[in-house]
């Protein structure tokens, strides 16, 4: 009975050592020789490489190697042919992590390969263990042989100190980083970093542990970072980055990151970087110096409104004179009614009727050769009051409406540039910025969003003073030429609402906000040509309504040009404002009573032809 289980053992074994010793044989043929190495520091290590064999690199750290971290360098020899296939792979494992890149070395869809590539150690700045070695793997699949270069350096100059400055090169497959303590008395630093040419690269300000992203693909993943070309600078805060921070540069491979349109790199990219990291405005000097200006803001108008007071402002007695015969060449005055209105002083504006009277004094008044300002002031001051009032409350209507979603949006995209640290987002004046952090709100550009302080202060001070000349003037209004008050309140008020519209855009500023700057720009300017023009023609008042719809279109024509950039933008435009021109000029030459009809076209076609 034991024969059968005998024979079933027997064959079994047999089968199993025949595979076994296959398996021997086949892993025998194809074996990978690991080569062991001791290496030393600022020595060249050239080998051949192929697949059938790997290369293990082992070094010791140095005693101050938290100061001077290794940096390890593979060149990769290439060859006459061009003829490597499969990359060499490079596997560094250091006591803080482990690093590895493979050579040639190609960035995106690139066709620049470049055959040297260096990576700086991360230090550990607490680590005590220097008895850990550097272990260095060098590897290929490729069936030829390859030649490379392996050398571990010391980083020089790795802590830097304020005022010191530090000049280097790199390139996209060799990116340096440097560390920075707050070791002296400095709470706010500023990075300024220069170069001769313009080749894009990142900046980039991490927190000073392991691992260190210094690759374009991972650079994104921690601290703060802006696309440098020749010049940049970031302000570093020392509440931001308590125990040092590593300052990271990482050269792209072509320059699509800091300039429009598509810049293919053609030859290799060495770029040559110079920065010193400087002392810069701290917090308490930040804000004795806006107290400083508030207080002589402040002054200027306290003195101006309440104590300032000039002969002209003394309140004379008007001598109504009887109208003569005028004895200049000019025609007999014709006898114009004024609009028929009622002097009761217990009227309120609101009870008076604005609307558009037929008034056909104007057409008799086309028939005097000398006109004078009195002949254009003919309407009850009320009715004019009341319609001056309106462009204010027109104005402050459209800023509050204006307002609150442009503060919403400008102080999201400042929360989304500190949330992300991509510093893109806005385009600051880097070396010319201060920040200013005040509780849990920061501002990266404080000192251009203070500096508008002074449109909102002296818009208040054109109100206060238009209100003081109002209150002074009440006995008189019923004589001499109208004053459209409620025009200079929009004026004034204006003028605030553009200081207060620049701060909204200088917290973030950039290329789809840059509207915010200019709208109530636009509104300034036009109020002050409706002045101007009513200045001299106190009666013809424009309507507010219309005067705000001309501006919405103004602003919607600027945000235009601002979106779609091109030749037939730029002709559209300039026809459209040539038409504009034509226009205003007719109607303020013919006063609004002029009209182009059938038979001026005869007439121009006669004169052309």
């Amino acid at each position: 009975m034991w024969k059968p289980i005998f024979v079933v053992i027997f064959g079994l074994s047999s089968v199993w050592s025949e595979l076994f010793s296959e398996n021997v044989e086949r892993y025998g043929s194809n074996d990978l020789i690991p080569i062991v190495l001791k290496g030393n520091y600022s020595q060249n290590y050239p080998q051949i490489i192929n697949n059938t064999m790997s290369y293990l690199f082992l070094f010791d750290y140095l005693p101050n190697s938290t100061f001077e971290p290794p940096r390890v360098k593979v060149t990769l020899i290439e060859p006459e042919d061009n003829s490597i296939v499969d990359p060499l792979i490079v596997v560094v494992r250091h006591r803080s992590g482990v690093i590895s890149w493979q050579l040639p070395y190609i960035e995106k869809q690139q066709e620049i390969k470049y055959y040297k590539a260096a990576h700086i150690l991360c230090p550990l700045l607490s680590a005590s263990n220097n008895e850990s070695r550097i272990v260095v793997s060098v590897s290929t699949n490729s069936l030829s042989n390859i030649t490379f270069i392996l050398r571990l350096d010391i980083q020089k100059s790795f802590n830097v100190l304020l005022n010191q400055e530090v000049s280097f090169n790199l390139s996209p497959s060799e990116p340096v980083y440097y560390y920075y303590s707050f070791k002296q008395n400095s709470s706010m630093v500023l990075l300024h970093v220069k170069s001769d040419d313009s080749i894009c690269m990142t900046l980039s300000i991490q927190n000073s542990s392991c691992p260190v992203f210094d690759s374009l693909e991972t650079v994104q993943y921690d601290g703060l970072r802006q696309t440098v070309s020749k010049t940049g600078g970031i302000i570093i805060s020392k509440d931001e980055y308590p125990l040092g921070l590593f300052i990271v540069f990482v050269v792209h491979s072509d320059d699509s990151a800091c300039h429009q349109g598509n810049y293919q790199a053609i030859n290799s990219r060495t770029k040559s970087i110079n920065f010193v990291v400087k002392p810069t405005v701290d917090f308490n000097y930040q804000i004795i110096n806006c107290l400083i200006v508030i207080v002589i803001f402040i002054f200027i108008l306290v003195f101006t409104t309440f104590f300032y007071h000039t002969k002209g402002d003394d309140l004379k007695t008007i001598d109504i004179i009887q109208e003569e015969p005028s004895t200049s060449i000019c025609s007999t005055p014709v006898n114009i009614q004024p609009d028929n209105v009622s002097y009761d002083s217990s009227l309120d504006e609101t009870d008076i009727d604005i609307l558009k009277s037929p008034e056909p004094w104007k057409d008799l008044i086309r028939t005097k050769a000398c006109l004078y300002v009195s002949d254009l002031s003919k309407k009850d001051h009320r009715i004019l009051k009341a319609k001056s009032r309106l462009y204010v409350w027109n104005l402050i209507t459209v800023a509050v409406f204006y307002s609150l979603p442009v503060t919403q949006l400008v102080f999201t995209s400042q929360k989304m540039l500190i949330e992300t640290g991509n510093q893109d987002l806005c385009y600051y004046n880097f070396l010319c910025s201060h920040s200013f952090i005040l509780g849990p709100w920061k501002f990266s550009d404080f000192n251009h969003i203070f500096s508008n302080i002074g449109y909102i202060f002296f818009g208040l001070l054109f109100i206060l003073i238009t209100y003081k000349r109002e209150c002074v003037n009440i006995p008189n209004k019923k004589f001499g030429i109208p004053n459209h008050y409620g025009l200079y309140y929009a004026m004034g008020s204006a003028l605030a609402m553009e200081g207060l519209m620049s701060a909204c855009y200088h917290v973030c500023p950039n290329h789809s906000n840059f509207q915010f700057d200019t709208s109530f720009m636009y509104v300034i300017c036009m109020l002050s040509m409706i002045k101007i023009y009513q200045t001299r023609h106190p009666d013809i008042n424009a309507n507010a309504y219309l005067v705000f719809g001309v501006l919405a279109l103004v602003i919607i024509l600027g945000l235009t040009g601002i979106m779609y950039e091109g030749p037939i933008l730029f002709v559209l435009f300039t026809c459209l404002h040539l038409i504009m021109i034509f226009w205003l000029s007719a109607q303020i030459y013919y006063m609004g009573r002029w009209k182009l009809g059938k038979i001026y076209y005869n007439i121009m076609i006669k004169k052309m032809y």
